[in-house]
C-alpha cells in the first residue's frame, strides 16, 4: 500500500512540475538532465587532470604504463580513466535519450 501512495505522489509531483507531458518523456527528460550533469562532471575532471599532467588521457595513459608510477600518480590515472569512460558512456546515454525524447 506504501508504494502505491510513494507511486501516486511522484506522478503527482511529475505532472505538476511538467504540465502536458507524458509520463514516459518526463522520466526520459529527467535521466537526460541526470546524464548531462554526469557528463559536466566527468568534463570537469578530465580538464582538470590534463592541466595537471599537460597531456590527455592518451598520451599519459602510455606514459604510465610504460613505468612505474607513485601510488597518487596510479590514483590519478584511475581516477582519469574512470572520468573518460564516464563521460564516453554519458554521451552515449543522452543521445540515446535525445533521440527517445523525440520520438515521445
Amino acid at each position: 500500500m506504501e508504494t502505491m501512495t510513494a507511486t501516486a505522489t511522484v506522478q503527482a509531483s511529475a505532472r505538476r512540475l511538467f504540465p502536458n507531458l507524458s509520463l514516459d518523456r518526463i522520466w526520459a527528460q529527467l535521466l537526460m538532465e541526470q546524464a548531462q550533469k554526469k557528463l559536466i562532471k566527468y568534463r570537469t575532471m578530465t580538464r582538470q587532470f590534463e592541466a595537471k599532467y599537460g597531456q590527455d588521457f592518451s598520451a599519459f595513459r602510455q606514459k604510465i604504463l610504460a613505468s612505474e608510477p607513485t601510488f597518487e600518480v596510479e590514483q590519478d590515472y584511475f581516477d582519469w580513466e574512470m572520468a573518460v569512460t564516464g563521460m564516453n558512456d554519458m554521451a552515449e546515454e543522452i543521445n540515446h535519450l535525445s533521440g527517445l525524447v523525440q520520438h515521445l
